[in-house]
């Protein structure tokens, strides 16, 4: 039962970071991950993935100084103060598990994911397990009019309908928003790697 449940952790954290990115999405922080450094020697933990769309390469991930905080973006305090409230709610309606109020948080055109794969998936997995996302650390780490980037350090808990077992996983990510008839959508997100 308990091998079950960690597999299912393993997939809750994957369904809600569904990504067409060809990189790998995990830093095992290992020396073969090849931490790279810019040239204030913050560290920069991305993933790069090519938009075919618009025919350049995005990266994706955050930064960290020599202490190990995250590097904010510099966001204007009110376009801020929306943001941090679309991933507020994103979190919470995955957490009541109300599969209506969650899709109204997921783009209609996610650039990440198939919008209907996603909630297929996660009504069976609302249907089988008890989950709870917590957040820490949310940080707005880049930063355009129509496009945004959360960073946050995720601890999720879980476990099955009718047991007394459950699984604890943490991780970062880093959730993609764009805007949509003026609201912030969540469009792609990425587990950054297990902390």
């Amino acid at each position: 039962m308990m091998k079950k449940m960690i597999i299912a952790t393993g997939l809750i954290l994957t369904l809600a970071a569904c990504s067409n990115s060809e990189e790998p999405s995990v830093n095992e922080n290992t020396v073969e991950d090849g931490n790279a450094t810019s040239e204030n020697n913050a560290v920069n933990h991305g993933i790069e993935e090519t938009e075919v769309k618009e025919e350049k390469t995005e990266k994706i991930g955050f930064t960290v100084d020599d202490q190990g905080n995250i590097i904010a973006a510099d966001v204007p305090e009110e376009p801020a103060s929306h943001l941090l409230a679309a991933y507020k709610e994103y979190i919470a309606a995955f957490n009541s598990e109300d599969i209506d109020r969650y899709m109204n948080t997921i783009a209609q055109d996610p650039d990440g994911f198939d919008r209907e794969e996603d909630k297929a998936a996660l009504v069976q997995a609302f249907e089988t397990y008890d989950s709870v996302y917590e957040t820490s650390d949310e940080t707005i780490v880049k930063y355009e009019e129509n496009r945004a980037e959360v960073f946050a350090s995720l601890n999720v808990k879980m476990k099955a309908e009718n047991s007394k077992d459950a699984v604890e996983q943490t991780a970062r990510q880093v959730v993609i928003f764009k805007k949509e008839n003026d609201e912030w959508k969540v469009s792609g997100v990425h587990l950054v790697g297990n902390q």
